[in-house]
């Protein structure tokens, strides 16, 4: 894997905070050139390490109110099929392929006590899937995309 610049990790802290301020912006906060930051940015983009640039929105807002972390048991051989099906539904924002004694972790969105019960009954429904085990989300301490890269800024340590 290329080794990022100091200059490359500068922007990438910038953008994690503002993924919206301007090239402009950006140069004139790293003291450097609009064309520096457009070639960095570039290259980051083509590397794979920039994957997106999205607006996250207040699921609150839309009545999507009850969060819920769903573990799901899974017939051996069909695990994979079983996270696609998943991904698939719109109420679905993560799916992981976890160790322990469940196959798959999914978090997800409802407007309604019903709905959930009506998602967890449905996919129990599938004949590969042994069990779920839910467990609703009652607040949100830390949410965050974020990767930490102060210490790649400053070679220190970051504390947890």
């Amino acid at each position: 894997m290329p080794e990022l610049s100091e200059i490359d990790y500068q922007i990438l802290k910038e953008l994690q905070i503002n993924a919206r301020i301007s090239k402009k912006e950006l140069a004139r906060k790293l003291g450097v050139s609009p064309v520096t930051v457009s070639s960095h940015i570039d290259k980051l983009e083509k590397l794979g390490v920039i994957q997106q640039y999205v607006t996250i929105l207040n699921p609150d807002f839309f009545g999507l109110t009850i969060e819920a972390a769903i573990e799901v048991s899974v017939q051996g051989g069909y695990i994979v099929e079983i996270e696609e099906e998943l991904a698939r539904n719109p109420n679905v924002y993560a799916v992981y392929d976890v160790t322990g004694e469940t196959d798959v972790l999914l978090l997800a969105r409802f407007k309604s006590r019903e709905e959930l019960s009506s998602f967890v009954k449905a996919v129990l429904s599938n004949p590969h899937v042994l069990r779920t085990n839910t467990r609703l989300i009652l607040s949100t301490i830390k949410r965050s995309l974020a990767i930490p890269l102060d210490d790649k800024i400053t070679n220190q340590k970051v504390a947890p």
